[in-house]
């Protein structure tokens, strides 16, 4: 497959569709097909995920060329994906009706999850990261334990395809919206509908949450934004029809605004009257995606599919020219509705990707794309574990502080085609280049009210993650008591139950109750350690290497003596509880085969590098 364009080398007629305060910044040549949904990641705003009629999901870096990582093996389009808050986790809406759970620290399907009986339109995690929604042609929405992998409401209402889903900021309801025209409010402790918002006029293309006020906004293909009440469930404003529909709704909270995308227009609105537009930039963004604001910079990233190619862009939020009217009582002019100490993320987003020496990690030499007509196996790749992390001190280079230079002015000074670069492009990239020897600004420190508004806001999250890993200490501890520590593997499955693994591992070995693990429990836990040696966390991989030991001391001897007694026998006579014996030994010993493979490129300590003696005496004996 062609590489995907870089900035730089942005067609004509690509740079023509730019303005002063939007501008393309990448575009990618992303699927064999049209592609069909694109993603960007809510943590770091630097990774991007789009799936195709190739049945293809591609993780890309924003400012890099070429895919990271290429996950096959999806019985269909691909029509909607989403990330978890930490990027670890990627779910995978097809054509079929099925859905796809990616572990991309390790690069592997974690399952396959089937309920709908047509496509899946849209797919969302919830909050705290343990359950998701889906959305579907069939007219059903439906949650989803990742614990589980298993579907734990259906919610009935809607009669046309569920195309967007959102979850309130606390966790509690979520919101739907269809080609019915209709939005739906469903309450998830009750498990029931609790109100019908149905006045738009044309089918439901975009929701959003107030992460700090009871407000909705939702957006139509009927060319409005409606905003709602949450305490009320009433419109409480809509602006006046746009040229073409709304793509997307963003709340945008620093500046008390709400944003309004469509393709030819990104629109903001006050939040206490959408009657008339604070600030509106011209566009170009036919197929929005996804869009994400980036502070301090204050611009916005947005994604665009039009066949099989994605555009990224970046509209500048801060370079207004012309100051509008509030209106009676609104005010005069404007520049910003009020001082902000907003939050300091994605510093890195907005600059393109420069030469060879900024190659992500694994990435060709030549430059040939990721997502070659070859198939190239996402395991083949050489690439580090957590690739989606941007190391610290590198990565991509400081925000892009200024557009693209005025194409006419450009034009008239760049002069015949391959010669010299234009006078205010040199100027542009000289000025860049100072910004970013002289590092990002000072982050002034927040006011104690700020501190605490913003832990009062975590405090939910927090409490999410802290209730979800006691509940698994307590399905562990029932599981110990009757003994059935085949089980244990539903409970520890998933990277985000390493944390309660490692509780689990660190208490048998304080409390020396090694000796009470079987067979079974050996051949359950291996595949767990195996998987926390990949961790990022020092002291997962330490609490890995101890386990491994203690493993190793409980049931090396039974699965070397075992596995050399069976090979004695003669086949002809048939021992079938003989056989299940050796083959779970089987099955260990190659886990630790597995083990010890994986221990050298880890931490070279004197723990670390008895067991990894201890390892190869065993394989070596068995």
């Amino acid at each position: 497959m062609a590489q995907a364009a870089s900035p730089q080398e942005a067609s004509p007629a690509a740079l023509s569709v730019m303005s002063r305060r939007a501008w393309k910044l990448q575009d990618y040549v992303a699927h064999a097909g049209d592609a069909r949904c694109a993603r960007l990641g809510e943590k770091s705003g630097q990774v991007l995920a789009s799936g195709g009629e190739d049945r293809r999901v591609n993780i890309w870096k924003v400012g890099k060329p070429n895919a990271m990582m290429s996950l096959t093996g999806h019985n269909s389009t691909v029509e909607c994906l989403v990330f978890d808050k930490q990027e670890e986790v990627l779910v995978v809406g097809c054509a079929g009706g099925s859905m796809q759970v990616w572990n991309l620290e390790y690069r592997k399907m974690a399952g396959t999850l089937t309920g709908h009986r047509t496509a899946c339109a849209s797919v969302e995690f919830h909050p705290y990261g343990e359950f998701f929604a889906s959305g579907s042609a069939d007219t059903n929405l439906k949650i989803w334990d990742l614990r589980r992998k298993s579907c734990i409401q259906t919610y009935k209402g809607h009669t046309g395809s569920v195309t967007s889903i959102r979850f309130s900021p606390h966790g509690r309801w979520v919101a739907t919206g269809g080609q019915d025209s209709k939005v739906k409010m469903w309450d998830l402790t009750a498990g029931k509908l609790m109100r019908d918002l149905d006045i738009h006029k044309g089918p439901i293309t975009s929701l959003a949450f107030h992460p700090k006020e009871y407000l909705l906004a939702t957006g139509s293909a009927d060319r409005t934004m409606k905003l709602w009440s949450l305490e009320s469930f009433r419109a409480i404003g809509t602006t006046e029809l746009g040229t073409s529909p709304v793509q997307a709704v963003k709340f945008y909270v620093e500046e008390q605004a709400v944003l309004a995308a469509s393709q030819d227009s990104l629109r903001a609105f006050p939040v206490d009257e959408l009657a008339v537009p604070l600030d509106t930039i011209d566009v170009d963004w036919r197929g929005l995606q996804d869009m994400r604001l980036c502070f301090p910079e204050e611009k916005l990233l947005a994604i665009t599919a039009d066949g099989p190619q994605l555009g990224l862009w970046v509209a500048d939020l801060q370079r207004r020219e012309i100051a509008t009217a509030r209106g009676p009582g609104g005010g005069g002019g404007y520049g910003r509705l009020h001082s902000r100490a907003g939050p300091v993320a994605h510093t890195k987003l907005l600059q393109p990707a420069g030469g060879a020496a900024e190659r992500a990690v694994g990435e060709p030499a030549d430059g040939s794309s990721a997502v070659s007509g070859s198939g190239r196996s996402t395991a083949a790749g050489a690439e580090s574990r957590g690739a989606l992390t941007p190391a610290a001190g590198g990565g991509l280079p400081e925000p892009l502080a200024e557009p693209p230079a005025d194409l006419g002015a450009g034009a008239a000074e760049s002069g015949p085609a391959g010669g010299g670069t234009p006078k205010r492009a040199a100027a542009a990239a000289a000025a860049l280049a100072a910004a970013c020897s002289a590092g990002p600004p000072a982050v002034p420190p927040r006011p104690l009210d700020e501190q605490i508004s913003i832990l009062a806001a975590q405090h939910p999250q927090m409490v999410g993650v802290l209730q979800r890993r006691l509940d698994q200490v307590r399905r562990l501890k029932e599981l110990w008591v009757s003994g059935n520590l085949v089980g244990l593997g539903s409970i520890l499955s998933s990277p985000q139950d390493h944390a309660a693994f490692c509780d689990f591992a660190r208490a048998i070995m304080q409390q020396r109750l090694g000796a009470s693990l079987n067979l079974d429990a050996c051949q359950t836990l291996l595949p767990i350690v195996q998987d926390l040696l990949g961790s990022k966390y020092d002291d997962f991989v330490n609490t890995a290497v101890q386990f491994t030991e203690v493993l190793l001391q409980h049931f090396g001897d039974l699965i070397a003596e075992t596995r050399l007694s069976c090979s004695k026998i003669p086949e002809r006579q048939l021992d079938l509880a003989r056989e299940e014996r050796l083959r779970k030994c089987n099955a260990c010993y190659e886990h630790f085969q597995e083990l010890h493979r994986l221990l050298p490129n880890r931490h070279a300590g004197s723990r670390c590098g008895s067991v990894r003696s201890a390892l190869l005496a065993f394989l070596q004996r068995s």
